[in-house]
This record gives C-alpha cells, sequence and structure tokens, in this order.
C-alpha cells in the first residue's frame, strides 16, 4: 500500500493533519517546503514524515510517548514535527539556543526518554545512547536498559501495519517557558486545542492553495505549529530560512521578495524591525497579503503605517494568547492606515475561545471595568508537567460554565462595549521582551543562589519598545562583586533573552509602606535614572554602586 492509498483508506493521521492529507490525495505533486534551493513535495513530504513516525514507532514510542526534538530550522524540522504527531507521540522542542543544562532538564522534566535531532546537538546533550541514523537524523535515548543500541536499531513496526489511532485529547506537544521558580515549566497542549485553532486559522485567512508563509517562528516557541499545519492544510508552501538570517530584518526583505513570500507571522519587535527598512522596498517586489503580529502590545507608529501604505492590498492582524491557550482573540487593523489607533485592541475571541474579564474572586466584571483576563473554550490545554499545584491554580472552572475548563493568565484587561478587549499588561513578575515570555522571578532566584547575592530584583528597563532590556540590581554579601562571573553563570542557565544586559550593585531596594519589595518604583527608577531609587520607610539608597554590561 502506497502514501496516497493510505490517505485514501486505512490510515487516519491525527484530526490536525487531516487537512493536510487531503492536500497529499489533491496535489501530491505541488511543493510543501523548501529551504535553500531544496524542496519536497506534498508527495516526499508525507513519505518522510511517515518513516519517522513508523521509525518512532519501531523504536518503541507510541501514544503518548514524550520525544525531544533538537533540529536546527530546515526541511527536517518541519518533516519531523509531522511525523511526531503521526506517530501519536507528544513533541518537547528543544531550542539548539538553549543552554545545555536547560535542555537536559527539560528532558528530563517531560520524560522524553527519546530524542530526534541533528548529530552535531545530540553530542552536545550528553548522556544519550544513539538507537538509529537515518540520514541527517539520529534516534538516541536517554534510558539505561537501551544499552543494547543494536537491539534496538532492529525493531521496526510493520511496513503496512496502520499507524497509531490518535484522539483530540491525546497531548500533541509540551513547550517550555520561563517559571518562577527558577526552572522553565512546562506546558501540555492537546490535539483538539490545536485541530481548533488550525480549522480557524485556515477559514481566518486570506491565503490559499499555492501561497507562501515563512516559518518564522523558532521549534520551542508555538507559532511554529500555526506556520507549518496552517499552511500545508491550505495547501501552500512553507518557506523555511536560518537562525541567522531570520533575525536580520534588511535580509528578511531580500528573502520574501526572492521566495515570494505570501504571509508572515512575527513578534512585533521583528515587525517593528522591519517597518525601520521598508523605506525602499519596491512594493510590486513583496507579495506580501498577511501579516500577523504577536507576543507584545502592538504600536502603530507612523513607520510601521508607512510600511502597509507601500504594501497595498496587504492586511495586519494583531493576535493575542498564552503558550498555555495559544491564539485567544485576534483584531484585524482597517485597510486604510490612517485610521490604525496607536495601541490596537487584541480583538475579539476566535472561533471555539472565550474571554472574561475577572474580579480578584473570579467574578465577571461588566464592560470598562479592569480585571484578570481569562481564556475559556477549546484553546485550554489541560496543564503543567509535574506542577499539579500550579495547575490547579491556574486552570479553574469557567465562571459561566463550571462544565469548561478556564485559564487565568495573569494579564490584565478590559473589555469595551464593541466587544473588542483591551490588555493591559502583567498583574505579576511576568513580561513580554522582544517576544518572549519572561518570568522575572526565574532570573532572580537564579542570582540569590549565588553565595555572593544577597538580594536581587530584575526590570525590564526602556519605555520604547525597541530599546527595552533586562536590567538586574543585587545586594551584594561583599565587595568587590563579580558581575563578569555572574552573568556567566546566568548564560550557561537560561536562554540569551533571559541574561540581563547589566548588572548593577546597590546597597538596598526601595519598599512599600507595610515593608515589601516596590517592584514599581525599582523599574520606574531604573527608567529614568539607571539605578533604583528609595521609597517607603527603610535605610536611604544611594546610586549604585557599579555596573556590569553583558550579552541578553
Amino acid at each position: 500500500m502506497n502514501d496516497l492509498e493510505r490517505v485514501a483508506g486505512t490510515d487516519r493521521p491525527p484530526p490536525v493533519l487531516r487537512a493536510v492529507a487531503e492536500r497529499i490525495r489533491l496535489a501530491p505533486d505541488a511543493e510543501a517546503v523548501t529551504f535553500h534551493g531544496d524542496s519536497v513535495t506534498y508527495r516526499e513530504f508525507w513519505t518522510r514524515s511517515e518513516l519517522v513516525a513508523r521509525r518512532l514507532a519501531g523504536l518503541g514510542a507510541g501514544v503518548g510517548t514524550r520525544v525531544g526534538l533538537h533540529l536546527d530550522r530546515s526541511i527536517d524540522l518541519v518533516v519531523t514535527l509531522v511525523g511526531v504527531m503521526r506517530a501519536g507521540a507528544v513533541a518537547v522542542p528543544l531550542d539548539p539556543a538553549y543552554p545545555v543544562d536547560r535542555l537536559r532538564y527539560m528532558c528530563a522534566d517531560a520524560g522524553a526518554d527519546l530524542v530526534v535531532g541533528h548529530a552535531g546537538h545530540l553530542e552536545r546533550l550528553g548522556g544519550l545512547r544513539p538507537l538509529v541514523t537515518d540520514g541527517p537524523l539520529v534516534y538516541a535515548t536517554r534510558r539505561a536498559e537501551d544499552d543494547d543500541a543494536g537491539h534496538r536499531s532492529s525493531r521496526t513496526a510493520e511496513p503496512d501495519g496502520p499507524l497509531p489511532s490518535v484522539s483530540g485529547e491525546d497531548l500533541a506537544y509540551v513547550m517550555y517557558t520561563s517559571g518562577s521558580t527558577g526552572r522553565p515549566k512546562g506546558v501540555l497542549f492537546e490535539h483538539r486545542n490545536l485541530a481548533n485553532l488550525i480549522a480557524w486559522q485556515i477559514a481566518a485567512s486570506g491565503c490559499a492553495e499555492g501561497d507562501r508563509t515563512l516559518q518564522f517562528s523558532p521549534a520551542a516557541f508555538d507559532v511554529v505549529y500555526q506556520e507549518v499545519l496552517t499552511t500545508l492544510g491550505e495547501g501552500g508552501t512553507v518557506v523555511c530560512c536560518t537562525e541567522d538570517e531570520r533575525l536580520d530584518p534588511q535580509f528578511l526583505w531580500e528573502l520574501i521578495a526572492r521566495e515570494r513570500v505570501n504571509r508572515l507571522f512575527v513578534p512585533f519587535a521583528m515587525l517593528r524591525s522591519l517597518a525601520l527598512f521598508a523605506d525602499d522596498v519596491a512594493p510590486d517586489l513583496h507579495p506580501l497579503r498577511e501579516v500577523y503580529s504577536t507576543g507584545e502590545q502592538m504600536q502603530c507608529g507612523d513607520r510601521l503605517r508607512a510600511m502597509f501604505a507601500r504594501l497595498p492590498g496587504c492586511r495586519l492582524a494583531n493576535q493575542w494568547g498564552t503558550t498555555e491557550t495559544h491564539v485567544a482573540t485576534c483584531r484585524w487593523l482597517p485597510e486604510d492606515v490612517t485610521a490604525w489607533p496607536s495601541l490596537p485592541s487584541i480583538g475579539t475571541p476566535i472561533h471555539g475561545a472565550r474571554i472574561h474579564v475577572c474580579d480578584e474572586d473570579g467574578r465577571p466584571l461588566p464592560p470598562g471595568r479592569t480585571g484578570e483576563l481569562w481564556i475559556a473554550g477549546e484553546g485550554v490545554g489541560p496543564g503543567f508537567v509535574n506542577l499539579p499545584d500550579r495547575t490547579a491554580r491556574s486552570y479553574v472552572p469557567d465562571p459561566l460554565d463550571p462544565a469548561v475548563r478556564a485559564y487565568r493568565t495573569g494579564d490584565l484587561g478590559r473589555v469595551g462595549e464593541d466587544g473588542e478587549f483591551e490588555c493591559l499588561g502583567r498583574r505579576d513578575g511576568q513580561v513580554k521582551l522582544r517576544g518572549f515570555r519572561v518570568e522575572l522571578g526565574e532570573i532572580e532566584t537564579l542570582l540569590t543562589s549565588m553565595p555572593s547575592v544577597a538580594e536581587a530584583v530584575v526590570a525590564v528597563v526602556g519605555e520604547d519598545l525597541e530599546d527595552q532590556s533586562l536590567r538586574a540590581f543585587v545586594v551584594a554579601t561583599s565587595l568587590p562583586f563579580d558581575r563578569a562571573g555572574a552573568l556567566a553563570v546566568l548564560r550557561d542557565k537560561v536562554p540569551a533573552h533571559m541574561v540581563p544586559s547589566r548588572i548593577e550593585v546597590v546597597s538596598s531596594f526601595p519598599r512599600t509602606s507595610s515593608g515589601k519589595l516596590d517592584r514599581l518604583a525599582v523599574a520606574t527608577s531604573a527608567t529614568a535614572t539607571g539605578s533604583p531609587a528609595a521609597s517607603g520607610p527603610g535605610p536611604a539608597i544611594g546610586p549604585a554602586i557599579g555596573s556590569a554590561t553583558g550579552a541578553g
């Protein structure tokens, strides 16, 4: 039985992949994925993803098995994402840019005993035993009982046997985000959650068969599934680029023109960077029709308006959600850029989602009142990995329908009389910085675990999104303080976007009238003067004793 017969007959792909499978049947020779001149058709893509699925099955993976993915940006990455889903396994994306200690913790915490990746990355992780090498892909294990690699390598699934049946309630992936305890936390997401989003995105999009989407998102960021599965479900082409290329706005403009990219999903920080380099863009060279901005508050300045004025027919959407729910709302901006508000709303809920603005007791508030944004409906996953107490606090019954699960986002917001929602920022120590979600408490915990640090505060400094950075302030146990050493420790423990740009030593921190740390005063005064000022009772605080600059 060949791959097309499986699609039409016995093979029943997971619900979220059925639109993709239909495209295999309708247009098997259309281009599915391309990367630097290399490409695969839908037929080739489906065959390669099935090989991944069957290889995993032959190594003992099945529905619910956690599989780490440690791959460079490539066609292999897109193929493997889908192959893991077809095997019924649960993907645990491992970003090659993350520190080794963090990646090892993620594998252990998620229970990812099988890892698929490119050889160089797997060697970097250490402690893995290769089981199978299949072209550029290596399948490896973390389990001691798999020492007999030859025996494991010989196990294969029946060549023509059906792949596992995957239901909507089965897990699709585990995404790790910054955690307030000093460790990243894993977010569980089910096939039904993802299927609801992809079905809505395909229906809402103006793109169709043959259109091309840039694969911009890192594999460890949930938008990668939105990019890949929406595009393949429409019959379009996924255009891959390297990590270095995606971070260069000038190159991206060239890539968009050369690859005839029709759609982008980008964090607002990159959208803003693109606008800075858009003055010389010739509209006829850029076939962009849709741009989706995510991750941060959208700000519609003159440069952004000017960029879209030069791209007639291109629509801009502001999407909002959390890793725990993926996209929950969307706002399409009007075609007339002069009508764009400076701070657009986050829009209205997508299909299958409900948004509530709740008070501290979980009671819905009327329009115009500010409270915490709760998300309910089809996009809410089952919880966090190995964190039952945190799951119970954050995943709660919908206040209007206790049979439905809701997620408490920690974001403050309100809804207008027109039904559009505004997001007004975090109610805790979590921030968004250049599209990444950062728990300031995780960085502070790592700093205070150092013998040389008595107390630490990390704040986002800078009023303009483009210039914002992380700044750490510490009360040292002794002087001089080894700033370079502290930064080196952080670089070994957290991704680059979580390493403060500077560490400053202070004598003490501002306090509120109740004696609690005044975080708002720290952030506000640091933005204005470069060091926190005193507030409330307690010893007077002088200027920072010194500072150090670090990458971040």
